[in-house]
């Protein structure tokens, strides 16, 4: 018999690179591939899968030096004593950056462990009520080709596909970004939700408010990562002395902070991230005041993990996905399943298969494996 009990096995830690059909633009990045860290636990003949961004950091290291060794041996269960005990592990040397991102993966696959162990959803595990989550599609990368009608194709097919919001990247220009947006709110009307994402475009609140301006009349929900990270506090106050609603939080390391973010003092909308934010476990803790000051939650990336959190959670918005059944794969994860997730009219369908619910495609998974950082 295999439950909560079972001792885990062993831990496997490997990167995946999967080329994207087109390379992306992100404020003078260009972007041919995705690389992901992995790592699956094993224990009882089951497996847990969990992932992130790779960011060439050498991921791999930290997980096999400080994490698996507080891990292997333990009950599957044991997932808040090996998340202290790892979070222990690197006190003198801290725990931001890498580490954070190295005990998220693993911390996601034990997890996604327990459900398979205990054949159960991990939204259902967790309390869920709802397995319809909503979705919003992040589209409008900058093209160099006729970047407004760019916009205007894909919001097309987005409407047609059944998705009410959207969210495209800012700040590379004041005259590009209004044509760009002109040409969504053209599309989806004006009752649509229409964020934008700044990913830390500017220096100080002046600089954002420039940008700003001559785009708040199309009536943009938010104004996402207006700032570096570092600047999280700038953030606040930025949210707490304008009329700009800021959201913020995807690339936060410490849960403390995202509970900082989520204060009722705090910003406008928080983007939690469990592959950022020391895992699942993290990503618990850190949004526990913003669903008691019911602060808005749009979880960044991987939709995958964070659209079984929202089900589970309730929480009062829904998730950003990158990867839409009507435009070009910006993730490249879809290569890496072998069934895709069920999205119908822009609303994400839990599975009720056990863990995440995903469904690999271990062949891919092989061709796109590489050892080491």
């Amino acid at each position: 018999m295999v439950d909560g009990n079972t001792i885990i096995d062993s831990i496997d830690v490997f990167y995946v690179r999967v080329p994207l059909p087109e390379p992306l633009k992100v404020l003078g990045n260009v972007i041919k591939s995705r690389d992901f860290i992995f790592a699956r636990v094993h224990a009882g003949g089951k497996c847990g899968t969990g992932f992130g961004l790779a960011r060439q950091a050498g991921i791999d290291q930290i997980i096999r030096k400080h994490i698996v060794p507080r891990a292997v041996g333990k009950p599957a269960s044991a997932i808040r004593q090996i998340w202290n005990e790892s979070r222990d592990s690197v006190r003198m040397i801290g725990e931001q950056g890498i580490f954070a991102r190295g005990l998220s993966v693993v911390d996601i696959a034990l997890w996604d462990l327990l459900g398979n162990l205990l054949d159960t959803p991990l939204w259902r595990l967790l309390g869920g009520a709802t397995a319809q989550v909503p979705c919003l599609a992040i589209t409008g990368y900058y093209r160099e080709d006729d970047p407004a009608g760019a916009v205007r194709r894909e919001a097309e097919k987005l409407v047609a596909a059944g998705y009410r919001q959207f969210k495209l990247p800012f700040g590379a220009g004041t005259e590009i970004d209004v044509k760009r947006l002109s040409a969504i709110r053209e599309v989806v009307g004006e009752n649509a939700l229409v964020a934008v994402d700044a990913s830390a475009a500017f220096d100080n609140i002046k600089q954002a408010l420039d940008a700003w301006r001559p785009v708040e009349k199309l009536n943009i929900a938010f104004l996402e990562d207006p700032f570096p990270e570092s600047k999280w506090e700038l953030a606040i106050r930025f949210a707490q002395t304008t009329d700009v609603k800021i959201a913020f939080g995807e690339s936060m390391s410490s849960p403390a902070i995202l509970q900082r973010l989520g204060a009722a003092d705090g910003v406008d909308v928080i983007r939690p991230d469990a592959t950022h934010q020391m895992g699942i476990t993290g990503y618990l803790q850190g949004i526990a005041p913003a669903l008691e000051n019911r602060v808005p939650i749009y979880p960044h990336y991987f939709p995958d993990i964070h659209a079984p959190l929202v089900g589970a959670l309730g929480a009062p918005v829904g998730v950003m996905i990158e990867e839409s059944p009507v435009e070009c794969d910006t993730v490249g994860f879809r290569q890496l399943r072998a069934t895709q997730p069920d999205i119908r009219d822009g609303i994400w369908h839990l599975t009720e298969k056990p863990g995440l619910g995903i469904d690999w495609d271990e062949d891919a998974l092989k061709t796109f494996r590489y050892e080491g950082s």
